[in-house]
């Protein structure tokens, strides 16, 4: 007997199937190692073309304007890390400082000036990179000296400000000598001096004006046909130019001697009118000037009551 077997279906068997899934993953760029750049290096040279541009542009507004070129040179001192650039701040802001009293101002030029000597003592350090240089070894003292003198004025005037302000002494009036009298007698006698040199100033003019008309009459009388006439012609000008001078001085004198004598004159009248007023005397002041010219001379008449 054949025995027959029952074929069995087919199984059916689980077809595994796996979907691939990719991961991005993103980092932040900080965390990104960046590419290595070849940094310029910085020469003495190239460090003081830089710096001569901005010193160019500040030097007009250290007058001015000090504030506004510390503000410049602080500037561009924090971009180009030059410890030159620093002192300069400092040294505009000391100008700023002391023009305006301000502390604020002063304190900052201790800050950049420091900042300065700081950066130029490591650059001179054997263990920086010979490739960051802004100073020549020749210029190092200089500027050491330049930097520690900003923070030695800005001390100073710092110190200046805090000082208290002492009150001014007081001056005590001079009391008058007894017996010095305050009745404007001494103001009288000055401006009488006075108007008698304006007086010698008056004739001074006269005399001039008459020596001189005196020598051109003479030159005009000389005969051109004598010998001796450029002789004679030059002794009569040198004295007509010595008259005119003598004219010109007089001037001068007479108008400085009448003025500030007739002006000490009105000053003594006045207070000798007031003290007599308050001392209750009756007799009063006055004076009266008058001019007396003339052909040959020059002068005034005084007169009056004191």
């Amino acid at each position: 007997m054949i025995a027959h077997s029952t074929p069995r279906p087919a199984e059916r068997r689980p077809v595994l199937r796996l979907a691939a899934t990719l991961l991005v993953v993103t980092l932040p760029t900080t965390t990104l190692p960046l590419p290595a750049h070849a940094a310029e290096a910085v020469t003495p040279a190239r460090a003081s073309g830089v710096r001569k541009v901005v010193q160019d542009r500040a030097k007009p507004m250290m007058s001015s304007d000090p504030g506004g070129a510390a503000e410049l040179l602080a500037g561009e001192a924090k971009k180009t890390k030059d410890p030159v650039l620093f002192i300069d701040a400092g040294e505009a802001y000391l100008a700023e400082g002391v023009a305006e009293r301000d502390k604020a101002a002063l304190t900052a030029a201790i800050e950049h000036a420091s900042i300065g000597l700081d950066i130029a003592a490591f650059q001179q350090d054997p263990r920086c990179d010979p490739e960051w240089q802004h100073l020549d070894a020749g210029e190092f003292d200089r500027e050491i000296a330049r930097g520690k003198q900003v923070i030695e004025d800005s001390e100073k005037a710092i110190a200046d400000l805090d000082k208290p302000v002492e009150a001014a002494p007081e001056v005590e009036e001079k009391k008058p000598d007894k017996g010095t009298p305050r009745d404007g007698r001494g103001l009288i006698a000055g401006g009488s001096l006075m108007t008698v040199v304006g007086v010698g100033g008056l004739a001074m003019i006269g005399a001039g004006l008459a020596l001189s008309a005196k020598a051109q009459k003479d030159v005009e009388a000389l005969d051109p046909s004598v010998i001796d006439f450029d002789a004679q012609f030059q002794d009569i000008d040198k004295k007509g130019k010595n008259a005119n001078v003598v004219a010109y001085a007089g001037i001068g004198v007479a108008a400085v001697g009448l003025g500030v004598g007739i002006a000490l004159l009105a000053l003594g009248i006045k207070k000798r009118k007031a003290y007599r007023a308050e001392h209750g005397a009756s007799e009063t002041a006055g004076v009266h000037v008058t001019p007396a010219l003339g052909y040959g001379y020059g002068g005034i008449s005084l007169g009056g009551r004191f």
